[in-house]
């Protein structure tokens, strides 16, 4: 299985890379490993970091005696400590700030739980839905619980047991269904003191179920945004998204729309304009070769798309960031 599998890959600290995170790849200037395959737990001081990067992962964050401030997908949000924060790691992300109780003494989980997995968890749409637009999903206080659990995790993950590593996955689609079942917060919703108000996803929660189509069709929705990310550069469609596959046009669109959510072509802008924004941040080229080498057919098209999705131009976006 992928959850066996190691890979090299280096996470940015300072002014260099730092080898140590297996499975995670920055990439300032470009999307790829968007399949996002490999599981992988650590247990790490957190540090600020000097740009952004995404990989394809659904990527879990737990933080202990400190508090961040991330910038994910074009927006600041703060993290509380004891409270697990769950996103798409497809998303730019980048640690920008800490607070720490003691200096030093902050503590960070990441698990990184990759896409297919994911996709084929029982969980109520709303929040899978959420998760894979670019919210941040923040579960309920429950440190106890999640302490225990996180550090039992870390310990089996260690030993290098293939089937321990089953088991967490196991444990963890558990620990994900309750989420949905209890609501979520998320960052803009809870104040600096951590006191909870309503979600709004409990109020609506009863009338999502996971749909047996999500279950059958996840592997193909994997390759599907595996194919996307790797071709955003060219102008591509549904129709050559279900050619690649090997399956009907009409299959292809109702599948992905199942369990994404949204339709192949709201994925495709939306991961045109992701990538935008990461080579925005993160390099000095031109904002007309960007908004070309993402895929958009003409400069227009760009820049309406982009100052609708987030509320500025191009450039104001990077001179803000």
């Amino acid at each position: 299985m992928s959850s066996q599998q190691r890979l090299p890959a280096r996470h940015c600290r300072g002014n260099g890379y730092d080898r140590g995170t297996e499975g995670v790849v920055p990439m300032p200037g470009s999307i790829s490993d968007i399949q996002g395959d490999i599981f992988y737990i650590e247990n790490r001081a957190p540090y600020i970091m000097d740009s952004g990067h995404v990989h394809g992962h659904v990527e879990l964050n737990y933080l202990l005696g400190c508090s961040a401030t991330y910038i994910v997908n074009g927006r600041e949000q703060r993290i509380p400590e004891n409270r697990l924060a769950i996103f798409w790691a497809n998303m730019p992300h980048r640690l920008v700030a800490l607070v720490e109780k003691s200096q030093g003494q902050g503590t960070l989980y990441n698990l990184y739980i990759p896409l297919p997995e994911f996709l084929q968890w029982p969980l109520m749409e709303q929040l899978r839905q959420e998760v894979m637009t670019g919210s941040i999903v923040l579960a309920k206080p429950d440190h106890d619980y999640l302490f225990m659990r996180l550090s039992r995790w870390y310990g089996d993950f260690q030993s290098d047991h293939p089937e321990l590593k089953e088991i967490i996955l196991g444990e963890l689609s558990l620990l994900l269904k309750r989420i949905s079942f209890q609501g979520w917060d998320h960052p803009e919703t809870v104040s600096s003191s951590d006191h909870d108000e309503e979600s709004p996803a409990e109020t609506d929660q009863a009338s999502s179920h996971p749909g047996s189509g999500r279950l059958k069709g996840a592997h193909h929705v994997s390759t599907m945004i595996h194919f996307i990310g790797e071709n955003l550069h060219q102008p591509i469609s549904t129709a050559d998204v279900a050619a690649h596959l090997g399956l009907h046009k009409n299959y292809t669109t109702n599948l992905f729309t199942s369990v994404m959510g949204i339709s192949i072509k709201q994925y495709l802008q939306f991961q045109r304009l992701q990538k935008a924004q990461l080579l925005l941040m993160d390099s000095e080229r031109p904002i007309a070769d960007i908004g070309y080498a993402c895929g958009f057919s003409s400069l227009s098209r760009f820049y309406e798309a982009f100052q609708r999705y987030f509320g500025m131009p191009p450039g104001q976006f990077r001179k803000k960031l």
